[in-house]
């Protein structure tokens, strides 16, 4: 995601152990993992409304496209009349 290889980590926690000190340092990573969390968290939440959102959308869309399906005027519709087949009755003397 950064792309931060081992020199430039090693360098990273020299840098805070000298500025925060030994003894502060697991409160600050303690810390600094909530604050991760957090905006995890408020990222998936985001994901989640807009996803909900867009499901929503979609939705409407195929509502109004069967609404406007449901409205074609009779006129407009290529449908032709069902031929119904002769209804043709077999008796037991056909059969032989």
């Amino acid at each position: 995601m950064f792309d931060i290889g081992m020199i430039e980590m090693f360098v990273i926690v020299v840098l805070a152990i000298i500025v925060v000190g030994p003894r502060d340092l697991p409160k600050l990573l303690r810390s600094l993992g909530r604050f991760v969390s957090r905006i995890r968290a408020m990222g998936q939440e985001f994901k989640a409304s807009i996803q909900q959102m867009a499901d929503e959308v979609e939705l409407e869309e195929v509502t109004n496209k069967l609404n406007e399906a449901v409205n074609i005027p009779l006129d407009d519709r290529d449908v032709k009349p069902d031929i119904i087949p002769e209804r043709t009755e077999k008796t037991g003397a056909d059969e032989k």
